[in-house]
């Protein structure tokens, strides 16, 4: 049996009790996940058996109607089209209502809020400029925003990582973001992974990102991110605080260079904000222009940062921008 989207919206508009089971793969899955219908994930090719009506869905409904009646299934419907279908006639009928002070602008408009809804950002830490940029970016209706951190959050963070609150001190931080930022925007998918970015998960993780974030101030992480860049294709926007000045570039974009090619020499160094310190107002300007560039690259605003190094002086509030 086959039933459309228009009908499946029917069902939970009505209240209809029925289970959508999800049959794909595992990487089908993570690049192409399901909006606006809960559901349950099909295991070693095994369909969960319920007592009311089953929908399942595969990528394009192809694969569906063959299993329903391979193994003749009854009470279960195949979705029309699949995920792919599903996920499109939920754009469609999506409310932009909620972004119209954007879309108002006539780079931006319906389309480029479209585009950042299927867009997803993948952001490495979830420290000073991490979570103003996460925040800003789930708030601008990025559909997907991948965050990769594996530290927790203490007491010193407070002050410049507002996203944290005094009852989160001990917890992850990806975890504690991902159950805030779901509040920000509830249709928003929030991938977390509670690990630091390392050699062996790197390229996974930004593998279907749009765009990467550097929200790190860590020397080797840095470099990392810029070899992942580079090698993968997807732009980075490097993000560096010192004291009372902030830096921001989009590298690795339509042959602007990389960070390795900004410091070719090994840094030296620790953790700049302990070693250094800095006020908690500078990380939250700093990630928010990191953001404020991956919306402007993702819908394709002119002029951005490819090539160039804003260098930005919270002391007197001068600007530079430099040609690389």
């Amino acid at each position: 049996m086959i039933i459309t989207p228009q009908e499946l919206q029917k069902w939970l508009d009505d209240g209809k009790s029925f289970t959508v089971v999800d049959i794909r793969p595992e990487d089908h899955q993570k690049e192409f996940p399901l909006t606006g219908v809960n559901h349950v994930i099909a295991t070693d090719d095994s369909i969960p058996i319920t007592k009311n009506e089953s929908v399942l869905i595969c990528q394009f409904g192809i694969v569906t109607e063959g299993v329903i009646i391979e193994q003749n299934l009854e009470n279960t419907f195949s979705l029309l089209g699949g995920a792919q279908a599903w996920n499109e006639f939920q754009s469609e009928k999506e409310d932009l209502s909620r972004w119209s002070r954007q879309t108002v602008l006539p780079e931006i408009g319906l389309n480029g809020q479209k585009r950042l809804l299927r867009s997803t950002v993948a952001i490495v830490g979830m420290g000073g400029l991490g979570c103003p940029a996460v925040q800003s970016l789930t708030a601008a209706g990025v559909g997907k925003l991948k965050i990769i951190d594996g530290d927790t959050v203490e007491l010193s963070n407070l002050h410049r990582q507002p996203l944290f609150g005094h009852e989160d001190v001990g917890q992850l931080k990806v975890h504690v973001a991902k159950e805030k930022l779901e509040k920000t925007n509830e249709i928003a998918v929030i991938e977390a992974t509670e690990e630091y970015l390392n050699k062996d998960n790197g390229l996974d993780f930004i593998r279907d990102a749009d765009v990467i974030i550097d929200a790190t101030d860590n020397i080797k992480t840095r470099q990392l991110i810029d070899k992942i860049s580079k090698t993968s294709g997807i732009p980075m926007i490097y993000g560096g605080l010192y004291r009372y000045e902030g830096h921001v570039a989009i590298l690795n974009s339509n042959g602007s260079p990389g960070y390795s090619d900004l410091f070719p020499e090994p840094l030296s160094g620790g953790n700049a904000c302990a070693d250094a310190g800095v006020l908690g107002m500078l990380p939250g300007i700093i990630g928010n222009i990191q953001a404020l560039e991956s919306v402007k690259l993702i819908v394709g605003i002119e002029p951005n940062l490819i090539g160039k190094l804003l260098i930005y002086d919270g002391m007197n509030h001068s600007t530079q921008l430099i040609n690389l």
